[in-house]
This record gives structure tokens, C-alpha cells and sequence, in this order.
């Protein structure tokens, strides 16, 4: 790397510059928000995927038997008549909670089922409703658009409503215990799949906290927006019609920077979606490449046009798309016919351009388009390093097998940041663009995600697009997106995956290790000078972690039921966001009655600077990882760390076997050297 080009990938990571403001989530406040990258904002994904990569991602058990689903129960901890789902600490917020209930199609959730939702460690609930009453437009302020049903959202319960909390949350659920009668399925049977993603973001950070009944208006109004511009900037286009033959290419537009393009608009017959390139350059590097069908999630057979806020069809026949794109130096637009097209076509173009300054965290946008088939366990849908958020898919699934929709049970899985346990780890395809059961409604399409193609009987295709500026894939070093082909990845079937990602880059990483030392390293600890409680228990453990297929790992680890651990790092010229990573053992609890591991709070130079959540018991793959975010001052350079655990009846053990400080980019690692002062101007090109 060029030290120029260093200098321009350092700009946005180093030191204080210009950024985007406000909290992560609330990209509907400006388009700056959603191209920002900030590694003081992590997103992860609660859900109830099979602990040991089986194929029944629910909760409770179903007619499998024990030794096919051993652990059926997906619950967090139970306290109480509560079955917890979620008990974060420190601030953030949830801004998708997605579910589906029933037995081969969704039925409606039972009406005895309630949510509890307690908010900075209140003993009484924020909010105490029926489950059902947070998708079913009952309840203010989980209303369309922010909400939907299983009939609206093709077998799907899907909220949006962002529930913030400066302190802590914690979800529960009564009433779902098997038993009885359940009035929506005829049976006792109360099967429940669940995704929430939820942000963390660095202690400290000003959240206020979610008030029930209190409304979003400024993101119920960016999510109404289906085809015009849904920050409502009333920018003027630069409009015109083009003829292009066959193999011709054609420049919409140019500029110089900085700047934005705010929108793309184009109209063109349907026939010649799939013939027309799209090609986007951004400082001097292709952003934009592919057909205009898959770049606008608009493939010429959609049984029904994509309406997505960002990207879709509008009732006009106008393609959109709404993803603010940063230019440093300079941008063009072009589109390249194939030589193949059938005969010339007339292009109507409407081109939003926008002067506002491009903040120093602003990532480069790009649309990846990935197209494979394999018969292996899973598919890349993406892979990077750096720095970045994935912002939308968009992606049609077949089978080359005999017809089977079983090409839909897949789960998506994330691994970020050299982490081997993933970020995320989904329940099936359908689950992830906020369908149910193989999208039981038919084809539909939301603001946030929808169905467009819908394959009846596995002989055919399925298409789909998700929008996830609220909710983003968020990572600081690297990414693997991957896609289970199959049932599980012992089951798989033969899956050709059509893509799309959306995502906002930077190709030099956010944070990277400053220092770690394993406790089974007897030098390495001493060096660290790390302390266990004196009623610790240490013993050595192999087992494997939940990615596919597991990783192995055989390394000492202790375990303990009181006091507290301390240990020290020291580095010269940290840089903050700073990031501890714990890798310990999950076995201990009993999945959906105790937790794998307590809470615990991280005090670093004797003050509280971050904290561990609360981790789901795994007994089949025991290891497990976690990151704390710390709030501790720029300069530090000697961290001596206590991590004081919150036992608990339903969390009464924490254990650990390795530990890694992470943190901002910083001049002492690279030979090269960062200029903080870097122009701000060049801060996104690559």
C-alpha cells in the first residue's frame, strides 16, 4: 500500500475528525447516517438456531425425537414464569425482532403468550402485552409500517420499532411452555423460531430509553417512501433519454468532488432489464457493475415489483434506488448494453445528485453480485476485509436437485473480526427476509423486505431482497457471509444462490488487535499478571465452537461462582473504540433454563467501563466468544482490568480461557505510520 493511499484509508479512523452524528440506528435522520462506519457500533443477532447445527432451529420441541434435537429449548435463562430471549447490558438498541409460530404454515401466535420487556434494570416492566399485540397493529407504536403480521409479511411477525435503552434490556416471554390447549394450532404445541438484531454501543453513549406507547413519526415516515426519496431532500434531477444498441455504452453523468449521488432512477422495458449493465464508478474504482434486474432487485419475472424503501419498482414502471453514494474525487454513470439485446431500447434516467460534505466516516458504498451453485454445505454470499456494513441482500434460490423447497431451510451465518464464533447465525432463508415457512402467503413486498418471486413446489425459484439500514451487518476487520445450503450442513441440498450485497466499505480495518494471552500460556498469564479467584476451578476442555463446520480447540479454561478475575494489558498510544474479547466455555448451563455464562462487569483502571452480557448455554459446542466495548480515555496505555461477574441463580458460573484487547487503528502497528490529519476530503476512496 502506497502511502498516499494509506494516509486516504487512515483519514477515517484516526484520531478526531469530521463524522456523522447522532446514534447509529437512526439513519432516517440522514443519509450521512447510513453511509457512516463506526466501530463504536456493533450489531449482532440473538436467535434460536440449533446448537449443534441440526436442523430444527425453534424452540421446543417438536416430533423429533431426543437424539435428534437434544436441546430443544432456545430461551436464554429462565427466571421466573419468564423465558428471557434477551438480557443486553450497557446501551443500545433492538430494531428487528422477526418470528414465525405453527407446524408446516404459520398459524397465529397464541393469544396466552406475553412479552416483557424491562428496560436500565428495572424490576417492572416498560412494556407487559400479548406477543401477538406487537405485530397484529393493536398496539401503538408497532404499526405498519414499522410492524407487520403473518399476513402481511407472507408467514412472517416482523417488527421494526426500535426499542433503545441506556443501561440495559432484558425481553421475556410467559406462556410458552407446551401444555394445554393452543387455541391457533389445535394442539399443545407452542413451537416459536426467533432472530432480534441488536445494537452495542459504546458505555457512555447518550441513549434515551424506549417509552412504551411513544412513536417513531420521522422513521414511519422514511419507511412510506416507496420510490421517491425517502429523506425527502427535494433535490433536483438531472433527467434525459438515452437509445442504446445493442452493445453499446452510453455516460449518464459525471462530476467531480466531493459530493453524493442520492438517487438513481431509471425506466426501460421490462424485456431489457436483464440486457441493460449498470456500471457505477466512484474514484476511479468500480462501485456498480451488473444488470439493472439484479441491481434494482427487480428480476423480469417477479411475480410482484420490489417496493423496498432503498431499492425497488415503483407504480409508475420507474427503477430505484435510494443508497446515498459518496464520491471524493469524482463519479460516473454509464450503462452498457449486451450484445445480445434483441434490438435498440430508449432509457428514461433521473439522476439526484447532492453537494452536502462527505463526513470522514462515510464508508464507499458498493453492490457485490455473486452467482454460484454447490452441493457443499454453504455459499459465500460475502467475504472482505476491512471495515464496512452490509445494508441490503437481494438474491434468488434454486435447487439443481430434484424439486424440493428444502433449498430454503438454510441458515445465514456471519463471522466478523477474526472471531471464530459468528455474529450471526440465522433460522432459514425465508426467516431472514422476514418470511415464514416458505413464504406461506405468497409473494409480498415491504418497505424493509419482501418475496417477489415464490416457488410453489421446489421446481421453480425463489426471490427475495432485505433492506438493513437499521439493522446492519456491522464488522471492523473482516467478514464471511455465508448461506447453509440445505437442512443442516449434514443435510445438505444442491443450492445455486443469485446475489446482491449492499454495504458500505473501507478496506483498511476499524479495529485490530493490540494484545491477548491465553491462561493455559503460564509466561503469558504471569506477563499479564492475571489472578483468578481463589475458588476458581481449572481444567483443560476440548470441544468446538457453533460455526460450520466446527472448529476445534482444546485449551485450558477455569470457571468460577465468585470474586473476580484481573489481569493487565499495556499499550502504547491506544486508540479508542476499545473492544475485550472473552473466549470461554458455554457448557456449564442447561440451554433455555441457566445461562452458559453470568453477566459481568468490566472496571478498567477501577472504573466501570463496559460489560458482558449474559450468553446462551451451549453443552454441544462449549466454547463461545464475546466482545465488551469499553469506555475508557484516549492515551491510556495501562489497563488494569477486574471483570467482576453478576451471579445469579439462572447464571451462576463465568468462565475464560483467552483474552484480546482491540481497538482503533493506530500509528505504532504500521511501518508506514496514519496522518490523523489526513484531508477529510479523500477520507473514502480506496
Amino acid at each position: 500500500m502506497t502511502r498516499r493511499l494509506l494516509a486516504i484509508a487512515c483519514a477515517g479512523f484516526a484520531g478526531a475528525v469530521a463524522r456523522a452524528t447522532g446514534l447509529p440506528w437512526e439513519v432516517w435522520e440522514a443519509p450521512s447516517r447510513l453511509a457512516a462506519i463506526d466501530p463504536g457500533d456493533s450489531v449482532l443477532e440473538r436467535s434460536s438456531h440449533c446448537l449443534d447445527g441440526c436442523r430444527y432451529d425453534r424452540s421446543n420441541a417438536g416430533s423429533e425425537g431426543v437424539d435428534a434435537n437434544p436441546y430443544p429449548r432456545r430461551w436464554l435463562y429462565r427466571d421466573g414464569d419468564e423465558a428471557v430471549v434477551l438480557d443486553e447490558r450497557g446501551p443500545g438498541a433492538l430494531t428487528r425482532w422477526w418470528l414465525t409460530t405453527g407446524f408446516g404454515a404459520s398459524t397465529c401466535i397464541d393469544p396466552a403468550i406475553r412479552v416483557r420487556v424491562r428496560l436500565d434494570g428495572a424490576a417492572q416492566p416498560a412494556l407487559d402485552a400479548p406477543l401477538a399485540a406487537l405485530f397484529d397493529g393493536s398496539t401503538e407504536p408497532f404499526t405498519p409500517p414499522l410492524a407487520y403480521d403473518r399476513l402481511q409479511s407472507s408467514g412472517g411477525f416482523v417488527s421494526h420499532v426500535p426499542i433503545a435503552y441506556a443501561h440495559g434490556l432484558r425481553i421475556g416471554l410467559t406462556g410458552t411452555d407446551d401444555g394445554g390447549d393452543n387455541p391457533c394450532t389445535g394442539n399443545p404445541q407452542r413451537l416459536l423460531w426467533f432472530q432480534l438484531q441488536h445494537h452495542r454501543v459504546v458505555p457512555g453513549t447518550a441513549v434515551t430509553s424506549f417509552v412504551a406507547g411513544h412513536d417513531e413519526p420521522a422513521w414511519r415516515a422514511f419507511l412510506a417512501h416507496a420510490g421517491d426519496d425517502p429523506w425527502h431532500a427535494m433535490l433536483s434531477s438531472l433527467t434525459a433519454t438515452t437509445q442504446l444498441a445493442p452493445g453499446e455504452r452510453a455516460v449518464l453523468a459525471t462530476r467531480s468532488g466531493p459530493g453524493w449521488l442520492r438517487g438513481i432512477r431509471l425506466r426501460l422495458p421490462r424485456a431489457a432489464y436483464a440486457g441493460l449493465q449498470l456500471q457505477v464508478g466512484v474514484d476511479g474504482a468500480p462501485a456498480i457493475d451488473m444488470p439493472v434486474a439484479d441491481f434494482f432487485a427487480s428480476p423480469a419475472d417477479a411475480q410482484a415489483p420490489a417496493r423496498g424503501v432503498l431499492v425497488g419498482e415503483d407504480a409508475g414502471g420507474w427503477l430505484y434506488a435510494w443508497f446515498p453514494i459518496p464520491f471524493a474525487d469524482g463519479i460516473e454513470i454509464a450503462l452498457a448494453a449486451d450484445a445480445a439485446l434483441a434490438a435498440p431500447v430508449a432509457v428514461d434516467s433521473a439522476l439526484a445528485f447532492d453537494a452536502a460534505p462527505v463526513p470522514a466516516d462515510a464508508g464507499r458504498f458498493e453492490a457485490r453480485l455473486s452467482d454460484a451453485c454447490s452441493a457443499a454445505s454453504a455459499l459465500v454470499l460475502d467475504r472482505a476485509s476491512g471495515a464496512g456494513k452490509i445494508v441490503g441482500v437481494a438474491a434468488r434460490y434454486r435447487t439443481v436437485g430434484p424439486p424440493t423447497r428444502g433449498y430454503l431451510e438454510g441458515d445465514e451465518r456471519a463471522g466478523t473480526d477474526g472471531a471464530i464464533a459468528p455474529a450471526w447465525y440465522g433460522t432459514g432463508v425465508e426467516d431472514f427476509f422476514e418470511g415464514g415457512f416458505y413464504f406461506d402467503r405468497g409473494a409480498f413486498a415491504g418497505p424493509l423486505a419482501g418475496a417477489t418471486i415464490v416457488d410453489a413446489d421446489g421446481s421453480g425459484s425463489t426471490y427475495a431482497y432485505r433492506l438493513m439500514p437499521a439493522a446492519p451487518l456491522t464488522y471492523t476487520s473482516s467478514l464471511q457471509f455465508e448461506q447453509e445450503a440445505g437442512y443442516a450442513p449434514s443435510s445438505t441440498v444442491p443450492t445455486c444462490i443469485r446475489s446482491v450485497v449492499y454495504a458500505y466499505r473501507r478496506d483498511v480495518p476499524a479495529l485490530v488487535g493490540y494484545d491477548a494471552f491465553e491462561i493455559g500460556d503460564a509466561p503469558a498469564a504471569a506477563a499479564h499478571d492475571y489472578a483468578l479467584p481463589a475458588t476458581a476451578i481449572c481444567a483443560p476442555l476440548a470441544s468446538r465452537f457453533e460455526d460450520e463446520p466446527p472448529t476445534a480447540r482444546t485449551a485450558r479454561v477455569c470457571a468460577y461462582g465468585d470474586g473476580a478475575s484481573r489481569f493487565r494489558f499495556h499499550v502504547a498510544d491506544a486508540r479508542p473504540p476499545l473492544r475485550l474479547r472473552r473466549t470461554f466455555d458455554a457448557g456449564r448451563g442447561i440451554p433455555g433454563e441457566t445461562a452458559g455464562s453470568a453477566a459481568a462487569t468490566v472496571f478498567v483502571n477501577g472504573a466501570a467501563a463496559g460489560a458482558f452480557a449474559p450468553a446462551p448455554a451451549n453443552p454441544e459446542r462449549r466454547w463461545q466468544q464475546q466482545e465488551a466495548l469499553l469506555d475508557v480515555a484516549a492515551g491510556t496505555t495501562d489497563f488494569e482490568i477486574v471483570v467482576e461477574p453478576e451471579f445469579r441463580a439462572y447464571a451462576n458460573v463465568f468462565a475464560e480461557s483467552r483474552w484480546e484487547l482491540r481497538g482503533g487503528w493506530k500509528d505504532a502497528i504500521f511501518a508506514d505510520g496514519c496522518e490523523a490529519t489526513a484531508p477529510q476530503a479523500t477520507a473514502i476512496r480506496r
